[in-house]
């Protein structure tokens, strides 16, 4: 028996994939942000937590310590392009994901407006 690739770890988890294709199509985004762009499944803290540990993430404070974002390592972002090359291969599109993750935002603003 072989010891288990770290892959498998990664790709065991739901939304990994998707967290580091959206912070390296959108920036650096909180926890929030990201849990309200993806899932607020309870088990998303553990996986920031693992992208964090596995160097695939970093935090940065900004301001005064009030809340921090999560951004791509240059790992990440080397994992991201990756990620997006198998996704055009598989025949999907990232352009199109980006295209929906925008007009779901102005969706929730023209609802919110009236």
């Amino acid at each position: 028996m072989t010891g288990e690739l770290i892959v498998n770890r990664l790709f065991s988890e739901r939304n990994t994939p998707e967290i580091i294709i959206h912070l390296f199509m959108f920036g650096p985004k909180t926890r929030t942000e990201i849990y309200e762009a993806i899932s607020r499944n309870p088990r998303m803290p553990i996986k920031i937590d693992m992208l964090l540990s596995y160097r695939i993430l970093k935090e940065h404070p900004r301001g005064r310590g009030q809340y921090t974002t999560l951004e791509l390592t240059a790992l990440g972002e080397r994992f991201a392009r990756m990620l997006c090359e198998q996704e055009r291969l598989l025949g999907g599109s990232v352009d199109a994901y980006r295209w929906g993750c925008v007009m779901s935002k102005l969706e929730e603003f023209d609802s919110a407006a009236t």
